[in-house]
């Protein structure tokens, strides 16, 4: 997984899980509630992947030129 892929993935999340606030708070649900801790374990879980994923980086490769 790429770090854009993973902060896309955390923006979905988040908003999956206000709406699961929102809908908690208003209805009192206890699926709302649910909804709510699955979408803010995911949300978790991207950030810590989009922040492990290593930068990319050159690799140095040496080019000899043929005369």
């Amino acid at each position: 997984m790429t770090r854009s892929v993973a902060l896309r993935a955390f923006c979905i999340f988040a908003v999956v899980t206000a709406l699961a606030a929102i809908t908690g708070m208003a209805s009192q649900v206890v699926i709302a509630e649910v909804l709510f801790l699955i979408a803010g374990s995911l949300s978790a879980l991207m950030l810590f992947v989009a922040w492990t994923t290593p930068a990319p980086s050159l690799v140095p490769v040496r080019v000899r030129r043929r005369r």
